[in-house]
């Protein structure tokens, strides 16, 4: 007899499922049906235990959160007054925008890495030996890289011009800085960049620097440092 395979989709994270379902069921992200999405988030869960689908404990942590503000809505509105000024239903959808941003500034860097692959060069093979192993501070680079991103919005009814910046260049210009320092501060490189797309295509320079071994970063009291290696 023929079989039937059923499978459930597989997120990174609680956020990356919530932001799922806002976008599955078409909902504003800044009114959040709170009854509907811990429904639907719950029935997940049971799905991916009856297929064994593995999870970690910040799901079951989000899992008591939408309980919480689930039951929070149901009290009489002075009384969620006076327990607490601040609303949890409004910082789930802050935090879900911050995710929604995040996304999007990832699937551009995405875009951009592909689109200067046609031009990149071969590298060469002692080069690609050199691959980087260690760990990265991504909390601290990934704060670094957003705060400077939101300085750099655009004035309002702004014509734009064209702008071209390859990875090759950006390479050039943190070889260029590195070679008359030993090290320099990752947020002064980027604050370096005058545009988003300067900016961005910086971020995968450096990342692409780690990766074939020619710098490092140090991750100290007083800030990230980017330091190249002899």
């Amino acid at each position: 007899m023929n079989t039937y395979e059923i499978s459930i989709p597989v997120f990174e994270g609680p956020m990356d499922l919530l932001m799922y379902l806002v976008n599955k069921n078409r909902i504003d992200i800044n009114d959040i049906p709170i009854h509907f999405i811990t429904e639907q988030y719950l029935d997940y869960l049971n799905q991916a235990g009856e297929f064994n689908l593995p999870l970690g404990s910040e799901f079951f942590e989000m899992a008591a959160n939408l309980l919480y503000i689930k039951s929070k809505t149901l009290l009489p509105q002075r009384r969620q007054d006076e327990e607490e000024t601040e609303n949890p239903k409004a910082e789930l959808e802050r935090s879900l925008e911050e995710f929604r941003l995040m996304k999007e500034i990832k699937s551009r860097i995405s875009t951009l890495m592909a689109e200067e692959q046609p031009y990149r060069t071969r590298e060469p093979a002692e080069l690609k030996q050199e691959t980087f192993n260690g760990k990265i501070p991504l909390a601290r680079l990934n704060a670094a890289f957003l705060a400077l991103y939101e300085e750099l919005e655009p004035p309002p009814q702004r014509v734009l011009e064209k702008e071209e910046y390859t990875l090759d260049e950006a390479v050039q210009s943190l070889r260029q800085v590195l070679s008359t320092r030993k090290k320099m501060r990752v947020h002064v490189f980027l604050g370096m960049q005058h545009t988003r797309l300067r900016l961005a295509v910086s971020l995968v320079a450096l990342l692409e620097m780690i990766r074939v071994g020619r710098v490092l970063l140090e991750d100290t009291e007083t800030g990230l440092y980017i330091k190249e290696i002899a």
